[in-house]
């Protein structure tokens, strides 16, 4: 649809949600606001209107990974994800969630979240009656360059991606202290801080004294992240929490030879219909094409033949042009003047015309010079009788008629 409804989820109930309609038509926003709890979702259900729906989901929930696998990826070594980051995580990877963002080469990148958290979230769209089929990390839809880092701040949190599968969520009053952690100390004395591009003010933290952020075009939280998030392919709902479309019960229950009888004897009728029906419009067409090709070679006075008439008077058109078995036929006389136009390339038609009963061909023609045109008559009065217009000289080339007819 050209309308989507994006909702930025909370990390706990208590926590404000944000909520926007983005049309990717008219690329503006058709709504917006800001709930005051988990508890007012249900208010959104009117606003959904059968869009379909985006939850962006808290990264502070999530811990972003990559792991290198030993050798090309395949399903059992994707299910043995868990075990290999197990030592990084302090909590039972039994009540972590593993959803596998993006494969390059060997290197996966995941994002790991508590089932507590995803089964929270489904619980309040669930209660709320919305029906989600994608949960993508908030700082995931926020713009991405190789050449800085991407930030804008959001109900007092700083979303901050940093590559195109990992990000940062921080608390405004942290954010000086979290940034500086994540800072290499290798070198040390040399300036190694990543440049971070702020769609949000930065005057507020003048006193940060953050001299590797520059400012950006200031942009709506939501609004930015809407547009990523419509544009993003990662989701969250993978494994137990996929989103499964259920069948409809009835048809399970039409089963074995009868159904596939059923549908065999549909298929051979709709084809036979589509094919009658194509027939029909072929013929229509060829028939509109019949008379449009007679009414323009032929120009009759009155046009109320029916399609075989036309074809039987087209037909003695033909037999006309062709002389009815005389060698002095029209078409026969074209044939015959291919050889003396190909010899003389200077030589332009720009009329010819026919008399059937004088037997008589006509042709107006262009050439360079009048030398041409004695060449031209020369050549065709070995086979024809040719009697020469009168020439005159126009636009720097000299125009005449040709009157050409077979020799007795």
């Amino acid at each position: 649809m050209s309308e989507q409804l994006v909702v930025r989820l909370g990390s706990e109930s208590r926590q404000a949600i944000h909520w926007l309609v983005w049309s990717t038509v008219e690329r503006e926003i058709i709504a917006s606001g800001i709930l005051t709890s988990a508890e007012d979702l249900i208010e959104l259900k009117s606003r959904a209107g059968g869009r379909p729906i985006i939850a962006l989901v808290p990264s502070c929930d999530i811990t972003f990974k990559k792991v290198e696998l030993p050798g090309r990826s395949n399903k059992q070594l994707l299910n043995a994800l868990p075990y290999m980051l197990e030592p990084e995580l302090s909590s039972d990877i039994d009540k972590l969630h593993f959803a596998v963002l993006e494969k390059v080469a060997n290197t996966v990148s995941v994002a790991v979240i508590a089932h507590a958290k995803m089964q929270q979230w489904q619980t309040w769209l669930a209660d709320a009656e919305l029906v989600c089929e994608q949960y993508i990390p908030d700082v995931l839809t926020l713009p991405y360059s190789k050449a800085h880092w991407s930030a804008i701040e959001l109900d007092g949190q700083w979303l901050i991606r940093q590559t195109p599968t990992q990000g940062l969520c921080i608390e405004s009053e942290l954010l000086a202290f979290v940034l500086a952690a994540t800072e290499d100390p290798e070198d040390e004395g040399v300036s190694n801080k990543p440049t971070v591009m702020s769609y949000s003010p930065l005057d507020a933290l003048d006193a940060l004294a953050l001299d590797n952020w520059q400012q950006g075009q200031i942009e709506l939280p939501m609004k930015l992240c809407a547009e990523g998030a419509i544009a993003c392919r990662y989701n969250l709902l993978q494994g137990q929490y996929k989103v499964v479309h259920e069948d409809n019960v009835a048809f399970k229950l039409w089963r074995g030879t009868a159904i596939a009888a059923s549908l065999a004897m549909v298929m051979i009728l709709v084809n036979q219909f589509v094919t009658l029906n194509k027939l029909e419009q072929q013929q229509s067409a060829l028939d509109n094409e019949i008379r449009q090709v007679y009414k323009t070679v032929f120009k009759p006075k009155k046009m109320r033949l029916n399609t075989r008439l036309v074809k039987k008077q087209m037909q003695s058109r033909l037999n006309d042009l062709r002389g009815g078995g005389d060698n002095a036929g029209f078409l026969v006389m074209l044939s015959q003047l291919t050889p003396a136009f190909k010899q003389l390339p200077g030589i332009q038609p720009i009329s010819v015309r026919y008399d059937t009963k004088q037997a008589t061909l006509r042709l107006q023609a262009s050439a360079a010079d009048f030398q041409v045109f004695d060449k031209l008559k020369s050549s065709l009065s070995i086979q024809f009788d040719v009697v020469q217009g009168t020439l005159s000289q126009r636009n720097g080339r000299v125009q005449g008629t040709l009157d050409i007819k077979g020799k007795k």
